[in-house]
Parts: structure tokens; sequence; C-alpha cells
């Protein structure tokens, strides 16, 4: 019982320091962005070694990568519990996009994070493992909208390419409003919002009626 008792406490330890490593990590590279930020400078806003940040994680890559994938968790929670409880597939649709925006605009940094935007407008990876468990994350928080769009009778097909063109309306809003760009316009974040969700639930109607009737039935079974 005694070593048991041990073992839980050594592995609490080890998740809060691996918590605090990831909230100094993500400080550093927010401010200094991915080349630029060093495993030293993350240790020193820890408060640990390079040695002991070094037992935890064996590079600054996988440091982000672990910044980011408790991120998107956290995102997949916000998401599915911002639509849980809504009577049909559109209002947990459009409840899900609420979610979305709502996470990212209490969560700024975690935007910049997600889409490396501190490197500027180019692609940017880690390496092709950390890519993929990373691009896993992300579809699996797609696919919370890709569901909804299924069970109300969009073709899969179409629900891949709405999934796809909402992801860009949500960033593209969240850059808007986290630069200031719908300042200079007079325009508030919730008035877009609300156009977006608007438009998505037209959008949604127009699609599925275009379907025959079989195909909206077999595109909606579970």
């Amino acid at each position: 019982m005694r070593g048991s008792t041990k073992s839980s406490r050594s592995v609490a330890v080890n998740a809060l320091k691996r918590e605090l490593i990831r909230e100094a990590a993500k400080r550093v590279f927010v401010a200094r962005g991915l080349s630029a930020a060093s495993v030293r400078e993350i240790a020193l806003q820890a408060g640990y070694t390079t040695g002991a940040i070094y037992f935890h994680y064996d590079s600054k890559e996988e440091i982000y990568a672990d910044v980011l994938s408790a991120s998107l968790a956290a995102l997949h929670e916000a998401v599915s519990a911002a639509a849980a409880g809504e009577t049909d597939a559109v209002r947990s649709l459009t409840a899900a996009y609420r979610g979305f925006i709502a996470f990212y605009r209490s969560h700024p940094r975690d935007l910049s994070l997600g889409l490396y935007l501190f490197e500027g407008a180019r692609p940017r990876g880690l390496n092709a493992k950390l890519n993929r468990d990373l691009n896993e994350r992300f579809l699996g928080v797609m696919q919370i909208f890709e569901s909804y769009l299924g069970s109300a009778g969009m073709s899969p097909r179409e629900r891949k390419v709405e999934a796809v063109a909402l992801f860009n309306e949500m960033v593209g809003l969240l850059i808007a409003a986290n630069t200031g760009r719908l300042v200079v316009f007079g325009v508030d974040v919730d008035t877009m919002i609300d156009r977006h969700v608007a438009w998505l639930q037209r959008r949604v109607a127009e699609l599925v009626g275009k379907q025959p009737s079989k195909q909206r039935a077999q595109a909606s079974a579970p």
C-alpha cells in the first residue's frame, strides 16, 4: 500500500510539473515564436533547470506538441459541451459553432499557437509523428461538426466541404476580432456570430433540401 501511495504521489507531482512547463512554454512560444524559443528560456519561465525540462521532454517541438494537444483536447471538450442537450442536429451544430468561437475568444493565445500565427503566414510543422498526432486531434474536433451535418441529412461529400467552410469562417472571424479589424468596421463580434449562424442554418437547409429524400435518410442514418 505504501509503495502504491508513493507511486500515485509521484505521478501527480510529474503531472503538475508538466502543466507548469506547458504554461511557461505557452508564454515563451507566443512571445518568441517556435523558431526563436529555446528550452533554456522555457526552463527559466517555469522555474526549473534545463535538465529538468529534458527529463519530461526531448525537444522544444515536443513541448509545443504537448501544449497544442492539451489545447485541442480542451477545445474538443468545450465544443462538445456547448452542443450537449440540444434538441435537433441543426441546433446542436449552431451551438457547437458558438462553442468553438467562445473557446478561442476566451483563449486567444491558443488560437495563435494552433495556427502558428506568430511564425507568419506560412506553412509550419513539427515532425511527421507529432504533426500526425495533432492533426488527428484537430480532425476529432471537426468531426463533431461533420457528425451534426450528417444528422441533419447532408451527404458525406457535402458535410466534408461544409465542415471546411465552417472552419474557415470561424477562424476568419476570430482573427478579425482578435486583431481589432471588426472595430474598424464598427461591428461587434456577437453581431457577426449571429450573422454567420444564420448563414449556416440557411446553407444546411438549402443543401439538404436539394438531396432526394432517400439520400437524406441515408446521410442521417447512424
